[in-house]
């Protein structure tokens, strides 16, 4: 049985319909209580999302929007403390010295206001440029970042924006490094060796990223199946798992039952259609 519908009015795009007396609690509550408190104290069968569309269709707007999200307006004394220490020092920790009972988020909305900036970081130092210059062409910005840890990958890379390097791949293979002119050339050369060759010919990086790479540039062989082997594969169709390795030695298993799968849906729609025939 179908649950009856509501008997309240409801508006063009199916929503209850605003009493005079529930505008008059909007109108009257707005600008002293957050919505999240005129839900809980006045109008607690309307949803957040339904006050405040109500609240904009009435024009109405709130004199302290500090306190949408329940917090107290910011004091002077506040203020003047974001606008002291903020220049100096990250949000987290102005939040964790002096202003305990706001957010990060608080404290970087009322830095905003200042047009205050984030706190700037430290200088590089003479010995700390020389070790980027020199790391960062060996390595890039991970290599950087090992050798200066304290250094975080935004700073190093504004960094090397701000020196003009540009680090060139020399095909160490290390995780994440782009593949060089020197190793793309190679796998096209070697592309039509088995997955355990091809890989020795990359010592630094893992077999599945050279034969994922392989795959990415279309690279790998197409190693056409011949008319005996399809012959030796139909007669031995229903044959366990390890005499058609036996029977196809220079093939994967994965290749093997790809086929085989594929031949006995083939036999089963020719078997199908006789029978329909008949």
């Amino acid at each position: 049985m179908a649950a009856p519908r509501s008997r309240l009015s409801r508006d063009k795009r199916g929503f209850p319909q605003w009493t005079l007396k529930e505008m008059e609690l909007l109108k009257r509550h707005h600008s002293d209580l957050t919505f999240k408190e005129l839900q809980a104290q006045h109008l607690p069968h309307r949803t957040i999302g339904g006050i405040k569309r109500m609240a904009c269709l009435l024009g109405l707007k709130k004199r302290e929007y500090e306190r949408e999200y329940g917090q107290p307006r910011w004091t002077e004394s506040e203020l003047q403390v974001v606008s002291r220490y903020f220049p100096a020092l990250s949000a987290s920790e102005v939040q964790c010295r002096f202003l305990p009972h706001r957010s990060i988020q608080a404290i970087l909305g009322a830095a905003k206001k200042f047009g205050l900036r984030a706190f700037p970081s430290v200088p590089w130092s003479d010995e700390e440029l020389e070790v980027f210059r020199r790391e960062f062409l060996l390595g890039g910005a991970k290599r950087v970042h090992q050798r200066l840890p304290h250094r975080t990958m935004g700073a190093i890379h504004l960094r090397r924006r701000e020196e003009g390097l540009v680090y060139v791949p020399r095909g160490d293979g290390e995780y994440g490094d782009p593949w060089s002119e020197d190793e793309l050339q190679r796998l096209k050369t070697h592309r039509h060796l088995p997955a355990e060759e091809l890989a020795k010919l990359f010592p630094n990086r893992q077999k599945r990223a050279v034969i994922n790479k392989r795959y990415k540039l279309q690279l790998s062989p197409t190693n056409l199946w011949s008319d005996a082997e399809l012959k030796r594969l139909h007669q031995h169709l229903d044959a366990p798992r390890d005499e058609l390795c036996r029977l196809f030695p220079d093939r994967t298993w994965t290749g093997v039952r790809k086929k085989r799968d594929k031949l006995r849906r083939k036999k089963a729609d020719a078997e199908g259609s006789e029978t329909r025939g008949a």
